[in-house]
């Protein structure tokens, strides 16, 4: 065969085998991505928080890995934005909140580690949604287009739904001195109000815990409420029955920090402390993570309130 007419088909050939490796690693990413997605109730259910953290950073890395080598795939971005997400606000916050009022530098390489570990998951949030159209145009348009794109979003899309909402309102309160940051919280919002009238019991009860933290977090001139965010804690508290002891302890972190009710605050947490995490397998780790945390804020339970506050009760539990 002449040099002219083989060069044509080695060149084709090259190419065939490239693009065939190139489709051999989506399809073996697709079906390592749904293995370690099959595999997350392992973490979930861990009760040895130090296992837990170390497996927990391999897995990020490694699903990076992955998204490197399929940047759409749906799977891959909502593990990584579930992973880094529950990653941060589990053990970083965890961590932030021992430091406070403590080693500053300690503090404030926590605060930076958890504002860029939310800032990953949050671009891989949007990322996530925007693969359905709708949103992805919606994006660039007002509020109402943004709204309306979320009606797309049905009962199959609440996972994606509610990580990527957890991972953007995070993001924001870790971005509060950000005008643009805190010019994203109406959409934030909406995305929670979809996934109220989709499910409100959604990840035990997941979207009470985000309104209830919404309106406890603010004063009221800046759109806080007291009673509503009351109602939602209480709300998601009766749907797990008191078994998802985060609840608890946002309630007191920001229920009864808001209206400053220091006996509340003891009650919640010290409840907390003396419950049984193996009440609820399915979300041990996160029960235990509750229980430290609850123990942590007792100890720092000066720095959230006034002294003439300090052993009042204001309202009812």
């Amino acid at each position: 065969m002449k040099l002219k007419k083989f060069l044509p088909l080695l060149l084709a050939a090259a190419l065939g085998l490239g693009a065939s490796a190139c489709g051999f690693k989506k399809v073996a990413t697709k079906a390592s991505a749904q293995i370690f997605y099959d595999a997350t109730p392992s973490i979930d259910r861990e009760d040895d928080v130090e296992l837990a953290e170390q497996a927990s950073l391999g897995f990020l890395k490694m699903l990076e890995g992955f998204y490197l080598q399929n940047p759409k795939d749906k799977q891959v971005l909502l593990l990584l934005t579930k992973a880094y997400s529950a990653y941060a606000f589990g053990f970083t916050e965890n961590e932030i909140l021992a430091n406070k009022g403590g080693n500053q530098a300690d503090y404030d390489r926590a605060m930076a580690r958890a504002k860029r570990f939310y800032t990953r998951a949050r671009d891989y949030g949007i990322q996530l949604l925007s693969l359905k159209p709708a949103f992805a145009k919606a994006q660039e348009g007002t509020l109402d287009e943004f709204q309306k794109s979320l009606n797309k979003f049905g009962p199959g899309d609440l996972e994606e739904l509610f990580w990527a909402g957890f991972a953007w309102g995070n993001y924001v309160n870790f971005n509060k001195d950000s005008t643009d940051a805190v010019a994203e919280v109406p959409r934030i919002e909406a995305i929670f109000n979809r996934i109220l009238e989709l499910d409100e019991t959604y990840y035990f009860g997941g979207p009470h815990l985000f309104f209830g933290a919404f309106y406890g977090s603010r004063p009221k001139l800046l759109g806080g409420d007291p009673e509503k965010s009351k109602m939602h804690f209480d709300r998601a508290i009766e749907i797990t029955q008191g078994k998802a002891l985060m609840g608890p302890v946002n309630k007191a972190l920001y229920y009864a920090v808001q209206i400053q009710d220091a006996a509340l605050y003891t009650s919640l947490l010290g409840e907390v402390v003396a419950a049984d995490a193996a009440a609820l397998p399915e979300q041990r780790l996160s029960n235990e993570l509750a229980k430290r945390r609850a123990k942590i804020l007792l100890e720092k339970k000066s720095l959230f309130f006034t002294q003439a506050n300090s052993g009042k009760s204001k309202r009812k539990k």
